[in-house]
């Protein structure tokens, strides 16, 4: 029975500090550690990339081992024993090696969330001690170290280490986040890693001999060092409900300022030209320019790269292309990409769901792609580019594409559209078929998908972010999925219009034109009027007919139409006034009114009148009932 094991140095109150800096810097570079991997696998030659690894382990063991962790510092001593024979060219990486190293990378990961939560190493890492010690045996005796494949029992505890891997990105979700993160990096690592490096052989040989009064004085060295990164950190870490207060802030002093531009506007109508109003016009545009100039430097605080959830996928792809027996290539491009951190940690389970659905149902076997003239192993391209207000994100596979009548086949096989309507659908709509709940086009349920769950999950999320889903495909070429995100929820444009006198917001990111259009050229169709755009139909709704379900029985010569679209799908809304564009502050309806489908929101005007603001997604997805 393994004895329990005291750790007087994390429950010192004295010593919090140092160990909240301690658990920050780790997660920092293992996270870094995981990319990094993956590019020396593909990389052996790579020496630079080789000592980087070696130093992330390295830095992890020294700072561990003050701590008196001693399973933490067990396991990456034997990695950093097993890197320091790569390093000195006494053995070549490979598959083999590295699937002992990543067992041990995920085993240091629970032994983190374990100390970080319970103040313990309650961690089994028997199974990765064996394998980094028999790997280190083979390398000393030039024996060949093939690819473990696993028993059943260690696919059990494969799937155990991934739910694990879940709950932490969970907790780490609720972590303080780095202002600007790269410049964390930059200072804070580099700085341990100088603690580790420069001291490596006496505090290694100080260890051999016992030297008790030289142990304590490289503890009182790292501890100094600790806090020098402390006093030297040009960065500051501001936890996350802090920059959602600013941001709160910031969200009503927009309101302000739209008031004082309403004030503003009613004064000069009333007196035009008099010093008066000039210096009130003069005041408005300064606290104008400066709002302006404020809420992108709060709105800037909160942007995180988007490389912080694409680093995470090149160690998915690796183990979902072994299980999959297919081989597999990530590229990613972008990963600088800013975008808020609200969406970041929304955003990571979606793009999971679409890359597991690119390796198991787009990427064909290694055998197939030769005979259809492909290179064996196939390529995932995730990237991310801004445009606008927007980040658009695709994920493209060279593989062997969807067939629209296989679609089709299975969506009626299943009982989730009829024939007849299956004849009627656009290539775009049957591509959409994929996101309905319960649909899939596998003949054999795997551990990587199948059970017809998963595509619907990342339309309702996308959704909820106010984005945007569209598929593109060629038979035998590939896919491409884009999803177009707004770069933040907080506060975008408008567009106020009038119905029946009652205004309300249409957001601009959903509007495609708007157009005036004469009675005379609106048609009906099946009882639905539309109207001919170039050369589309598009099918018109009033906004009163979706949410008071009564049609509007006035007859306009001419009608205004916002015509507004989500993917593929185009409708008009026939609207009485356009007022104007204006940057909203979306508001929740609170607790009173709850969640009223069609409204994402409220804000308030300059004049203080509250207008609710069109959820243009549920609104398609209600006309399409």
């Amino acid at each position: 029975m393994e004895a329990v094991q005291d750790y007087p140095l994390l429950k010192d109150p004295e010593m919090k500090e140092i160990l909240e800096s301690f658990m920050i810097e780790t997660k920092e570079i293992l996270e870094k550690l995981d990319l990094d991997l993956m590019k020396l696998e593909k990389r052996p030659e790579d020496n630079e990339l080789l000592n980087q690894v070696f130093r992330s382990f390295h830095t992890i063991k020294g700072t561990s081992g003050f701590f008196g962790l001693n399973k933490l510092t067990a396991v990456t001593h034997k990695c950093e024993d097993i890197l320091n024979k790569l390093r000195k060219g006494e053995a070549k990486l490979n598959s083999g090696i590295m699937d002992s190293i990543l067992l041990a990378y995920d085993k240091i990961r629970e032994l983190l969330i374990s100390i970080e939560n319970n103040i313990n190493e309650d961690v089994d890492i028997e199974e990765a001690l064996e394998n980094l010690t028999a790997t280190l045996e083979a390398l000393e005796n030039n024996a060949e170290i093939k690819p473990k494949e696993e028993s059943p029992k260690e696919k059990t505890k494969s799937k155990a280490r991934k739910k694990s891997s879940k709950v932490t990105k969970a907790k780490e979700n609720n972590e303080p986040e780095v202002v600007k993160e790269e410049q964390a990096d930059s200072n804070d690592i580099v700085m341990i890693e100088e603690i580790t490096d420069d001291d490596e052989e006496e505090a290694d040989e100080e260890i051999k001999t016992g030297n008790d009064n030289s142990a304590n004085k490289n503890e009182k060295n790292i501890i100094d060092k600790l806090k020098e990164i402390k006093q030297k950190d040009n960065t500051i870490r501001v936890d996350i409900e802090r920059l959602d207060e600013l941001l709160n802030i910031a969200s009503e002093l927009v309101l302000g300022r739209n008031r004082l531009a309403q004030v503003n506007s009613e004064f000069t109508l009333e007196h035009e030209g008099t010093k008066l109003a000039r210096d009130l016009a003069e005041a408005t545009r300064q606290i104008d320019l400066m709002m302006n100039e404020l809420q992108l430097v709060v709105m800037k605080t909160r942007m995180v790269k988007i490389g912080k959830v694409f680093n995470r996928f090149p160690r998915v792809v690796r183990d979902l292309s072994k299980e999959s027996k297919k081989n597999v290539r990530l590229e990613l491009n972008g990963e600088e990409t800013e975008l808020d951190k609200t969406l970041i940690e929304e955003i990571n389970d979606p793009l999971v769901h679409l890359i597991r659905n690119s390796i198991d149902h787009g990427i064909e076997r290694p055998e197939d792609r030769k005979k259809a003239g492909k290179e064996p192993t196939g390529t995932i391209t995730l990237s991310a580019v801004h445009e606008g207000n927007h980040i658009i994100i695709t994920i493209e596979d060279d593989g062997k594409g969807i067939d629209p009548k296989i679609i089709k086949e299975k969506a009626t096989k299943k009982g989730l559209i009829s024939k007849e309507k299956a004849k009627e659908l656009t290539t775009n709509d049957v591509y959409n078929l994929i996101f309905l709940p319960g649909f899939s086009t596998a003949e054999v349920v795997t551990n990587i998908s199948g059970r017809g769950v998963g595509m619907d999950v990342v339309k309702t999320n996308v959704t909820k972010l106010r984005g945007f889903i569209n598929i593109e495909s060629k038979v035998g070429e590939g896919t491409k999925i884009i999803i177009k995100l707004p770069l933040t929820l907080a506060i975008i444009p408008g567009m106020i219009v009038k119905v029946d006198e009652q205004s309300m917001v249409i957001p601009l990111n959903s509007i495609i034109e708007v157009v005036r259009v004469h009675l005379d050229n609106i048609n009906t169709i099946s009882g639905r009027e539309v109207i001919r755009m170039r050369d589309s139909v598009i099918p018109l709704i009033g906004v009163d007919e979706l949410l008071n379900k009564v049609s509007s029985n006035k007859d306009k010569i001419w009608q205004y139409v916002v015509v507004v679209g989500i993917a593929e799908k185009r409708f008009g809304i026939k609207v009485d006034h356009l007022i104007g564009q204006k940057e909203i502050v979306i508001k929740s309806l609170g607790t009173y009114l709850g969640t009223i489908e069609g409204i994402a929101g409220s804000t308030i005007l300059g004049d203080g009148t509250v207008i609710m603001i069109l959820d243009i997604g549920e609104l398609i997805h209600k006309l399409e009932k």
